[in-house]
């Protein structure tokens, strides 16, 4: 095709008298036969372009080629160029009636330009259309360069292929790919950009509706239902006025044409960067990196039309596209340079690649130094993400950036909550950081924020600098704020300091140092109240950890907390981290393991600060602990023996109690046997224990205990499938037997030993003690089954139900109590009775997850000897969809041991997170005693988060004391519960992407309401 044109090129240059050197515009005929040419005097019969006869609107000059000019305007002249260079060519095109101030005349060698269309005018019959001469276009483009106007698809666009030196020139008439022009709203004394569509009022009728058509999709498939308000346009385009609901002070950052635009960019990345900021959303597909073939990966390019000059410069001129290994480009036009790797877009230019999409009206390429300056801007960053504007973009080199008047905002595109703006913004991406300049931030239109100079680290390399303040206000210390500032000392040091401010009690000023070395990290805090206004004395906290790793095997740990007195916390603290225990603990341990082979050395003290708890029932200090285990399999004639041994050395310390040294041995061996119909596991074990007390020794300082643990755990795994059902239901029943001796122990002291709660697993444990100390007397059996209803199709277990039972072959009578005193033991203790009934209670768990939506838990204990339940619990939870939660609980629990109940639990507990309206949802907890008639935990809050910003508003009020078995030490529960209970009111407040104050609530939320995703749990 393009060489038979090229043959009837070489035919007109002789026919109409071209010289070699002279460039000429011409069209064909209609029918086909003849060749109208700027400056010849022949017109072609029944041309739509026909052109004028008259000598002075038409002259011919020998060389040059002249072309037809505008009433009072002077031809223009395109001169020839020497050594037969490439000359710039006069374009022909059909004439804008209401275009008047073009350049009179332009000479001298120009570098070829690209043809732009221009829309058909209806000329009077037999007038002549002009000829206008093509406006040069640079190859970056000012704010003010031309737009393709929207109309007349069918114009006819001449492309001339200019190859340098003599060689012919080849001309292709073609259909024109229209680009409709967006509405482009100018600032404030700015002009519309020539071509450009401006954004115009709607003129409103008389019963206030605007005029034109109206059509939607009609009833019948495949027609239209139309109604006409006022006058036929006529074809002309109908204004819609936009809808703003928001109140703003600030016009929108962003108008409605360049958010079209980012949703373009959104579209032409991988996927969508916003896809996953909201709880339900699934996490972003993560792709495999390209970045590193664009060295080696070549340029392909792809154009309507392209011209190639000394196989170096390319032109290329509609749809072009670019493409290099993660790389994409597209524009109107493009210069293309190979020797210095230079490109240069015009036009409608799109660009993305893995970590950028960006838009702009022009941008020029470095490839090979990554340098580039692009003009009006708009980009999408989407690891962040990111998305904003600015008026030019120099891009130094791969790591330095610089942006002039940006505007950004992580919102996605048509949300504009937040936006910061600066007038200047550098990021030095090999650095860590950025700049900026005049920088505001606007949120719903209002200006919040203003600094002269912002410094701020790009990725999670440390910087140093203030961080996001804290606020809230609890009912003991006030309304308090922290301001805290990040300090960056070293590569491996670095400090937070954390002044706060109490407005009950004075300055609390707090800090951490951490430090990191090849082998060790560690954190040192502090907290100093110098003096507490309602107390009238200094209050500190010091807390120290440490770990080091010597090897993959031995490492060693260091936590040492201490505090000044027992109302710290709950003075001090807030109600989110409110203290639920009674001791802080101080711990240092050695550790080794290897190959079954198991060391730990450990020296452990415990601080107090429970006022309930008297000194002499305080932990015992252990200094130190010593433990050496050691676990090995063998094989002798296929069958297999599991051996283990474990022993302990410990030193525990009291000061109002007895002192002691333990050291206990117990080695094992089992011989298990594991098929897929079922198991069988007996196995025996030797525990030898040796004690040397001293300070308080009732009777004998030194006491020894052996006794022998024998043990047989068996069972069988049944299944079968329902008939017609996708269900398979299995049965499984399990015995365990249990011997041990019965030892007296009432001389050994308690140093770490109580009882273990009874559940379902209790009825497999070797000893209902936990610790040492005490060794229980058993000759029982306990039998038990599993039944499973698993739909084969999910693997769900739609129902799971748990029953067991020990049988007892005779009375308990090792207890817990015995000569020595302790916090369990005192004055018509339930601990010292002997324990002789014949049958355990019965233990049923029942676990159903009913639908994708609902899952239940149902457990109860009833004793056969009272006919009594002693425990009940129920909790059914709904899950709507993630992030929409709502769990009812209820837990019964009756402890026969103690009849005044003080240690008996009726509870109910309700949590939530619901929308209520607009994406703003309802958190909360309500957690009631129903036997003190009182709160032991409540709060509620409300929740907004969209994909750009997040607030959660929250009160509370709680009980953060332990209730104790002493009732020397609580005379009164009620005014005991009442006395320590606390409220707060906390606000967190984040614009992602940017920054956030306030507390963090959602490590709270996750801790308190079942079900609830933390967001950046997912990050």
């Amino acid at each position: 095709m393009h060489y038979r044109l090229f043959l009837v090129f070489l035919s007109l240059y002789s026919s109409c008298g071209f010289s070699n050197e002279a460039a000429w515009n011409c069209q064909q005929s209609k029918d086909g036969k003849e060749w109208v040419c700027v400056g010849d005097k022949k017109a072609p019969a029944n041309s739509a372009n026909e052109t004028s006869q008259n000598p002075a609107q038409s002259p011919k000059v020998e060389g040059s080629a002249i072309v037809q000019p505008l009433k009072g305007q002077a031809p223009l002249v395109a001169e020839p160029r020497e050594n037969n260079s490439p000359v710039e060519q006069p374009k022909a095109i059909l004439a804008e009636p209401d275009r008047q101030n073009l350049p009179a005349k332009t000479t001298g060698p120009v570098a070829p330009e690209p043809l732009e269309e221009r829309p058909v005018t209806a000329e009077k019959p037999g007038a002549a259309p002009q000829l206008l001469e093509e406006k040069p276009r640079p190859i970056l483009a000012g704010p003010d360069s031309e737009q393709i106007p929207a109309e007349n698809t069918n114009q006819a666009i001449t492309e001339q292929h200019l190859p340098s030196g003599a060689e012919a020139r080849e001309t292709v008439t073609k259909p024109a790919n229209r680009v409709h022009a967006l509405p482009i709203i100018p600032e404030a004394g700015e002009p519309i950009p020539a071509g450009a569509v401006p954004e115009k009022k709607p003129v409103l009728n008389a019963d206030n509706r605007i005029p034109g058509w109206d059509c939607a999709a009609g009833k019948d498939e495949g027609k239209w239902d139309c109604n006409l308000v006022g006058a036929d346009p006529g074809g002309q385009p109908k204004v819609i006025a936009a809808e703003n609901t928001n109140l703003r002070l600030l016009q929108p950052a962003f108008n409605s044409s360049q958010e079209q635009t980012f949703a373009t960019l959104k579209s032409n990345l991988k996927f969508d960067p916003w896809q996953s900021c909201g709880v339900d959303a699934a996490a972003a597909p993560q792709f495999v990196h390209e970045k590193h073939l664009r060295d080696v990966t070549p340029l392909d390019v792809k154009s309507d039309y392209s011209e190639i000059f000394d196989n170096e410069i390319g032109y290329y001129l509609g749809n072009v596209q670019f493409h290099r290994a993660d790389q994409d480009a597209q524009s109107d036009s493009a210069n293309y340079d190979s020797v210095s790797e230079t490109l240069d877009l015009q036009g409608n230019v799109f660009y993305s690649e893995e970590d950028l999409s960006l838009h702009s009206d022009t941008a020029s390429l470095r490839l090979n130094s990554d340098q580039a300056r692009l003009r009006d801007v708009l980009f999408i960053y989407p690891t962040t993400p990111l998305r904003g504007e600015a008026k030019v973009v120099y891009r130094d080199d791969k790591s330095l950036s610089r942006y002039s008047q940006v505007s950004y905002t992580s919102c996605q595109p048509g949300n504009q909550d937040w936006v910061v703006h600066a007038s200047e913004l550098k990021i030095n991406r090999e650095q860590g950081k950025g700049s900026a300049n005049n920088a505001w931030v606007e949120f719903k239109g209002v200006p919040v924020f203003y600094s002269p100079y912002l410094s701020f680290p790009t990725d999670n390399r440390r910087l140093s600098g203030f961080l996001a303040p804290n606020f809230g206000n609890t009912q003991r210390s006030g309304f308090n704020l922290a301001l805290p500032y990040y300090w960056n000392i070293a590569p491996n040091y670095d400090a937070v300091l954390r002044p706060r401010y109490l407005s009950n009690r004075g300055v609390l000023f707090g800090g951490d140092f951490r430090y990191l070395s090849e082998e060790s990290k560690g954190k040192l805090s502090l907290e100093v109240l110098p003096n507490d206004r309602l107390l009238n004395k200094s209050r500190f906290l010091g807390a120290f950890k440490h770990n080091t790793v010597f090897s993959p095997h031995l490492s060693t740990n260091l936590d040492l907390n201490y505090v000044s007195d027992r109302d710290y916390f709950s003075d001090l603290g807030n109600a989110l981290s409110f203290n639920n225990f009674s001791f802080v603990r101080s711990q240092a341990d050695l550790n080794y393991s290897n190959n079954g082979l198991s060391f730990i050395t450990r020296l452990d003290n415990y601080q107090t600060i429970d006022r309930g708890v008297l000194p002499q029932n305080q932990p015992y200090r252990r200094l130190p602990q010593i433990t050496l285990n050691f676990a090995r399999s063998f094989k002798v004639a296929q069958e297999s023996f599991d051996t283990s041994i474990e022993n302990e050395y410990v030193y525990f310390q009291h000061n109002d109690a007895v002192n002691g040294q333990r050291f206990n041995a117990k080695p094992s061996i089992s011989l298990p046997i594991q098929t897929d119909a079922g198991f069988f596991k007996p196995k025996l074990s030797l525990q030898y224990t040796q004690y040397a007390l001293s300070k308080g020794v009732l009777s004998s300082d030194s006491i020894a205990r052996v006794l022998p643990i024998a043990s047989i755990d068996t069972g069988l795994f049944f299944e079968r499938n329902l008939t017609d059902s996708s269900y398979v239901q299995t049965f499984e029943p399990r015995l365990f037997y249990l011997y041990i001796p019965r030892k007296n122990q009432s001389n050994i002291p308690l140093f770490d030993s109580s009882t273990y709660d009874f559940v379902f697993n209790s009825l497999f444990r070797e000893n209902r003690f936990s610790g040492t100390d005490r060794i229980q007397d058993a000759n029982q059996i306990t039998a038990a089954f599993t039944s499973r209803f698993i739909d084969t199709e999910t693997g769900r277990e739609r129902l799971k139900l748990n029953v067991g039972e020990i049988f007892y072959f005779q009375n308990r009578e090792v207890t817990l109590c015995g000569d020595y005193l302790s916090v369990l033991c005192f004055q018509n203790n339930p601990f010292t009775q002997i324990e002789t009934n014949t049958f355990s209670n019965v233990v049923t768990e029942v676990s159903s997850q009913l639908t994708e939506h609902i899952s239940t838990q149902l457990g109860f204990q009833w004793n056969p000897q009272t006919t009594d339940f002693e425990r009940n619990e129920a909790a059914i939870h709904f899950t709507n969809k993630p992030g929409e939660v709502v769990n009812l609980g209820f837990r019964y629990r009756k402890n026969p041991l103690f009849p005044d109940r003080r240690n008996d639990i009726i509870q109910s507990d309700v949590s939530f997170r619901w929308p209520v309206y607009d994406d703003w949802y309802a958190v909360g907890r309500w957690q009631y005693s129903w036997l003190f008639n009182a709160t032991r935990d409540g709060f509620l809050g409300v929740q907004k988060e969209t994909c750009c910003w997040r607030i959660s508003i929250l009160g509370r009020r709680f009980v953060n004391n332990t209730i104790v078995n002493n009732p020397q030490a609580i005379s009164d529960i009620n005014t005991f519960v009442e006395g320590v209970s606390q409220t707060g009111l906390f606000v967190q407040f984040e614009l992602k992407g940017l920054t956030g104050i306030g507390q963090k609530l959602d490590d709270f939320f996750e801790q308190s309401i079942y079900g609830y995703i933390n967001p950046d749990r997912k990050k």
